[in-house]
């Protein structure tokens, strides 16, 4: 994953920054009673008990400021709409590059939330005695200093970049499970046409004969004694024999030759130097090029072996005959 898709799950839903503006408030009121016990009993006493407490500090604080995390996070949001933002790069560099874009908007957004924010305060702490001179003077010329301003600054940084953060690391998080998702449905796909290409190779049932039945091969876990009908092919490739099964690969001991001599040859074939086929294996086979065929087998990974015109004469021909007559396997007993 070289990027993030900016879906903005996070964003688009201005309650989220809402309910983190809370959150970090309980927090903060939590560590000051737990840090200064004293000095907020006093100031509860002085507010008239804790009723009247909680009271101002919803209809002064809690409620005007929600407006303003609210605000915050459209804000931010617009930006990202307005900008076409629909993906990042995943590196720092691309990181740090977006999160620095966003730091104007977020200090210009006291000009946009701080008249809805004080309108809100103006709302809950005069009622129901409003005057609109008072309204005016202290809640929104008054308000746009750089006093107010600065008193601001810090609070909504923290805030918005905690926004911005989380509405990436959510974004990267969906983005890798969704990614992870599709692997594993592709992977099961994958397993589900494996399992059906296996359930059309029907080994040939393993009946007494003077041909190999049975052959020992080797792989990193272990070693296997198997019939050679459970075979797709027979194979060398840097001077090591290979028996391709369902189960894997596995070295042998025995050489081509000395299979193409010791295999039924009803049902194996030797269809170029390097390569003795299954007749049960054999799905198809096709014209490719300059002369030559492409035999598939249906192996998990639909294996391909690139086979000569001569040879594909022969091949076909073998093909044809369904199996060798069984007086012939006599007479080869006979003259032995």
């Amino acid at each position: 994953m070289k990027e993030i898709q900016l879906t903005r799950t996070f964003l688009r839903k201005p309650l989220h920054g809402v309910g983190l503006f809370v959150g970090i408030l309980l927090l903060v009121e939590g560590l000051a009673w737990t840090v200064s016990y004293s000095d907020k009993a006093s100031i509860v006493t002085r507010f008239g008990g804790l009723l009247p407490y909680i009271s101002i500090l919803f209809r002064g604080y809690i409620l005007p400021e929600m407006c303003t995390a609210y605000i915050l996070v459209t804000v931010i949001n617009q930006y990202h709409i307005r900008l076409r933002l629909t993906s990042i790069g995943l590196t720092a560099g691309d990181i740090s590059r977006y999160e620095l874009s966003l730091l104007p908007t977020i200090l210009f957004s006291f000009f946009i939330f701080n008249p809805v924010t004080q309108t809100v305060r103006f709302v809950m702490e005069q009622f129901p005695d409003y005057s609109f001179s008072n309204y005016w003077n202290q809640y929104l010329s008054d308000t746009f200093a750089w006093a107010m301003y600065f008193r601001y600054l810090m609070p909504v940084f923290i805030l918005g970049y905690l926004i911005i953060n989380i509405s990436l690391v959510s974004d990267y998080l969906r983005q890798r499970q969704d990614a992870q998702e599709i692997a594993e449905a592709e992977a099961a796909q994958t397993m589900q046409k494996a399992l059906a290409l296996s359930a059309t190779f029907t080994p040939k049932p393993i009946t007494p004969s003077p041909y190999l039945s049975y052959l020992k091969g080797k792989d990193a876990l272990g070693e296997l004694d198997f019939p050679v009908n459970d075979a797709y092919y027979f194979t060398i490739e840097e001077r090591f024999y290979y028996a391709e099964l369902t189960k894997g690969r596995y070295l042998i001991s025995k050489t081509l030759n000395e299979l193409e001599a010791e295999l039924d040859p009803t049902q194996f074939f030797r269809i170029k130097r390097d390569y003795i086929v299954n007749r049960q294996a054999v799905l198809n086979y096709a014209y490719w090029e300059n002369g030559k065929y492409i035999v598939r087998l249906n192996t998990a990974e639909g294996h391909d072996i690139i086979v000569p015109r001569a040879r594909m004469h022969e091949f076909r021909e073998w093909l044809q005959n369904n199996q060798r007559p069984y007086a012939d396997t006599n007479s080869l007993l006979v003259a032995s």
